[in-house]
C-alpha cells in the first residue's frame, strides 16, 4: 500500500529531530486505523483469512437482503391492505385529439391494463385513457383521487374537468423528467360528483412522452392518505439527499481546490453533485430547461454519475488501477455522446425494438458491476470496516438499480415497484460525509499531536538556548572583567605608575627637595583621584566627566600660568561614554591639555562643548591662544597623538586639530590651536 505523502517539516530540539506534518489525502485516510508494521503491510490477509471470506460473504448478501426488505416495505401500500380504496386497473385507450373528452369510445378503442407503458409511436400523439368504475352508494365525505403519472394530464370525471397538471394549452409539451421517475397527483372529489351508479374517469395524456400512468386509486381521503405514506417518505428522503449531496459535494470540490494532489476529493464531490442533479426532477414542479435539453442533461448526468462512482471506488480501493480509471473515462465520453444523442432524438427507454435501450441498461450494468467487483477485490485484499462499507454500498447501488430497471422497464407487469434508487444515493452521501468527517477529525488530532510535540521540542530547545545564553553571558562577563582589569592595569602603569617611578628615580638621585617631592607625590595622588572619578561615572554623563577633569587639572594649569575657561553646555548622556568610554574621553582631554601645557606657550585654554547643526554629534573643543600649529598643518603623528586617535577610535569618535576661526582669534602668543573631539550621540563604543 502506498505511503502517505508528506509536507516539508521543521527542525526541532532533542538532537536535531525533524517534525513532519503528513498531508493526508481522502483516499489514504480510512475511518479505522491501519496496520503500520512493515510485515503487516507487505502480507495482507487475502482470501486465506476467514475474516476475508466472512467480509466478502456479508458484502455480497447484505445488498440483496436490503433490496428485498425495501421491496416488501414498498408493497405495504397496495390496495389489498385498504379494501375501501378502489384501484382502477382496466381501461380503454382512445387515439383522439382535442381537449374535450370523447362522448363515446370509438370502435378502435383498445383495452389496456395499468400500469400503462406505451411504445414509441403511441407516445407521439395525444391519447385518452377511459377508466370506468362503479359506486355502490353516494359517499358522505369527499374522496381523494390519487394518480401516479409520468406525463402531463388533464383529468375529467364524467365529462367535467376535475384537475390538471399543466395548463391545457401546454399539455402536449414534452416533460423531460427521468424515465424511472414519476409524480403523484392527489385531488379531492366532491361527494356530489360520486352518485350511486357507474362513472368514468377520463385522462387526457399529453404527447411526446413515453411512460404514461403508473396507478390510479380512488377512495376515502383517510384511506388514500395511507397510500401516500411511503411516497411522502420518499419525497422527503429525495429532498434531504439532494440537499446533502449538494452540500457535501461542494465541500469536497472546495477541499480539492485547496489540495489539488488529492484527486479523490474532486471525483467524490462531482459524483455527489451529479446525484443532486439527478434527484431534481422529483423535486421541481417544472423543468428548468426546454426539451430536449433537460432530458439530455439528465441522461448525460446519469452517465457521468456512474463513471464517477467507478472512479471514486478505484481511488478508494488502493492500489489504484489505471486501466479501471481509463474505463471510467472512456465510458463517460462515449456514454455522454450516445445517450445525449438518444435523448435529443427522444428515443424511449422501454422500446427494446431499438438498440439504444439495450446499450443504456447494459453499459450502466457493466459499470456498476465493475465498481462492485473492484470494491470486493479491495475488501478481499485487506478486510476492514471502511472497505466492507464501501463494497456494501456499491453493491447496494447495483442491486437497487437492477431491481428498479428490471421491474419498471423490462418486466413492468411482474411487480408494482417504486423507484428506490434514492436509498442507495442517500447511503452513499452519508458514507462520503462520514469519511470526510473522519478525515478532518483525524487530521485535527494529528495536527494537535504535532503542535504538542512541537511545543515540547520548542520548550526543550528554549531551555538549551537559555543554558547556552547563560554560559555565554557568564563567559562574556568574565571576558569584560579581564579586559577591564587589563585596562586598569595599563592606566595605572602608564599614568600613576609612570609618575611614581619618575618620583622614585628623582628621589634616589637626590635632585628633589622635600617640597618638590611633595609636589610630585601630590601629582600622583591627583592622577589616582582622576582615575577613580572617571570610573565612578558609568552612565555617559559628559558634563560630569569634564567637570572631574576641570576639578583635578585646574590647580596644575593655574600653577603653570594657564587660565582654564569653562564653556560646557548641557548634553544628553552619550552611549559612547558608558562604562569605560568615559575614561577614554578623559585621557584624550588630559593628553590635549598636556600638549597645551608643554608645547603651545599659551596663557589661556578654553574647554567647551556644543552640538552639531544636525544633532548627530557633540563636539568637545580645547582652544588655546598659543603659537598655533607649525605652518598651519595638523600635529605630526607622535606617540601622544597616536594614543588620542586610538582612544577616539574605540569611542567611535574623531579627533581633529586646526587654528580656531581661521586664525582670526590671535592671542598674545599667536593664532592658537583648537583640538576637536566629535562624539556620536547614538552610537555605542566599539570596545
Amino acid at each position: 500500500m502506498p505511503s502517505c505523502r508528506k509536507r516539508p517539516g521543521f527542525a526541532g530540539a532533542g538532537g536535531g529531530r525533524i517534525l513532519r506534518a503528513p498531508s493526508q489525502s481522502f483516499e489514504t485516510l480510512p475511518p479505522v486505523s491501519r496496520a503500520t508494521s512493515p510485515s503487516s503491510a507487505a502480507t495482507p490477509p487475502g482470501l486465506s483469512s476467514p475474516r476475508a471470506w466472512g467480509s466478502l460473504l456479508l458484502a455480497c448478501l447484505l445488498p440483496w437482503l436490503l433490496v428485498l426488505g425495501l421491496h416488501l416495505l414498498s408493497q405495504r401500500s397496495t390496495p389489498v391492505e385498504a379494501p375501501e380504496v378502489m384501484q382502477l386497473e382496466q381501461g380503454r385507450l382512445v387515439n383522439q385529439g382535442g381537449l374535450a373528452p370523447p362522448s363515446l369510445p370509438p370502435q378502435a378503442a383498445l383495452n389496456r391494463q395499468l400500469p400503462l407503458l406505451m411504445g414509441r409511436q403511441e407516445s407521439r400523439q395525444p391519447l385518452w385513457l377511459l377508466l370506468p368504475f362503479d359506486v355502490a352508494s353516494q359517499p358522505d365525505t369527499a374522496w381523494t383521487l390519487r394518480i401516479v403519472h409520468r406525463r402531463h394530464l388533464l383529468v375529467y370525471l364524467d365529462g367535467q374537468l376535475l384537475a390538471q397538471t399543466t395548463p391545457p394549452d401546454s399539455v402536449d409539451q414534452r416533460s423531460a423528467a427521468l424515465k424511472l421517475g414519476s409524480h403523484t397527483l392527489s385531488v379531492n372529489v366532491p361527494p356530489s360528483w360520486l352518485g350511486m351508479g357507474r362513472h368514468e374517469l377520463q385522462l387526457r395524456l399529453g404527447a411526446a412522452e413515453t411512460p404514461a400512468i403508473g396507478s390510479v386509486h380512488l377512495g376515502p381521503a383517510a384511506a388514500v392518505a395511507e397510500l401516500d405514506r411511503n411516497s411522502d417518505f420518499l419525497t422527503a428522503l429525495r429532498g434531504a439527499t439532494a440537499l446533502g449531496a449538494l452540500v457535501v459535494g461542494l465541500f469536497l470540490v472546495g477541499v480539492w481546490l485547496a489540495h489539488r494532489e488529492a484527486l479523490a476529493y474532486a471525483l467524490a464531490g462531482a459524483h455527489l453533485l451529479l446525484l443532486a442533479l439527478l434527484l431534481s426532477p422529483y423535486l421541481l414542479q417544472h423543468q428548468p430547461l426546454p426539451s430536449p435539453w433537460w432530458r439530455m442533461l439528465l441522461d448525460v448526468a446519469d452517465v457521468g454519475a456512474k463513471a464517477l462512482l467507478l472512479a471514486t471506488v478505484v481511488r478508494l480501493a488502493q492500489p489504484h488501477d489505471a486501466w479501471a480509471m481509463r474505463v471510467a473515462g472512456t465510458y463517460a465520453v462515449v456514454g455522454a455522446l450516445v445517450d445525449g444523442s438518444a435523448a435529443a432524438l427522444d428515443l424511449p427507454w422501454n422500446d427494446f425494438s431499438h438498440v439504444w435501450p439495450w446499450w443504456a441498461l447494459g453499459s450502466r450494468l457493466a459499470i456498476l458491476g465493475l465498481a462492485t467487483v473492484l470494491a470486493l477485490r479491495a475488501l478481499a485484499r485487506q478486510p476492514r470496516f471502511d472497505r466492507l462499507a464501501t463494497a456494501t454500498l456499491v453493491g447496494l447501488s447495483l442491486c437497487i438499480w437492477a431491481y428498479v430497471s428490471f421491474f419498471a422497464l423490462l418486466a413492468p407487469r411482474l411487480a408494482n415497484v417504486v423507484d428506490i434508487n434514492v436509498v442507495a444515493h442517500a447511503a452513499w452521501v452519508l458514507w462520503m460525509g462520514s469519511l470526510l468527517y473522519r478525515h478532518f477529525v483525524l487530521s485535527a488530532r494529528r495536527e494537535r499531536a504535532l503542535r504538542q510535540e512541537a511545543a515540547q521540542a520548542l520548550s526543550e530547545r528554549t531551555l538549551e538556548l537559555q543554558a547556552s545564553f547563560a554560559a555565554l553571558q557568564a563567559s562574556e562577563h568574565q571576558r569584560l572583567a579581564v579586559a577591564e582589569r587589563e585596562r586598569l592595569l595599563q592606566e595605572m602603569h602608564d599614568g600613576l605608575g609612570s609618575q611614581l617611578m619618575t618620583a622614585k628615580m628623582n628621589a634616589q638621585t637626590g635632585l628633589l627637595s622635600s617640597s618638590e617631592m611633595a609636589t610630585a607625590l601630590d601629582g600622583c595622588i591627583q592622577e589616582m583621584r582622576l582615575t577613580v572619578d572617571t570610573l565612578s561615572v558609568a552612565d555617559g554623563d559628559l558634563g560630569l566627566l569634564l567637570a572631574s577633569v576641570r576639578h583635578r587639572a585646574e590647580p596644575g594649569l593655574r600653577a603653570a600660568g594657564l587660565t582654564l575657561a569653562w564653556q560646557v553646555a548641557e548634553a544628553p548622556c552619550l552611549p559612547a561614554l558608558e562604562g569605560s568610554g568615559g575614561r577614554e574621553l578623559v585621557r584624550i582631554v588630559q593628553e590635549a591639555l598636556n600638549n597645551v601645557l608643554h608645547h603651545a606657550h599659551a596663557t589661556r585654554v578654553t574647554l567647551k562643548s556644543e552640538a552639531t547643526a544636525d544633532g548627530r554629534h557633540i563636539v568637545v573643543s580645547l582652544i588655546d591662544n598659543g603659537r598655533g600649529l607649525p605652518e598651519g598643518q595638523p600635529p605630526k603623528g607622535g606617540r601622544g597623538t597616536r594614543n588620542m586617535q586610538q582612544r577616539a577610535q574605540r569611542l567611535g569618535a574623531r579627533v581633529t586639530w586646526h587654528s580656531p576661526a581661521g586664525g582670526r582669534a590671535h592671542g598674545p602668543g599667536g593664532p592658537g590651536t583648537e583640538a576637536r573631539i566629535e562624539l556620536p550621540v547614538g552610537r555605542k563604543p566599539n570596545v
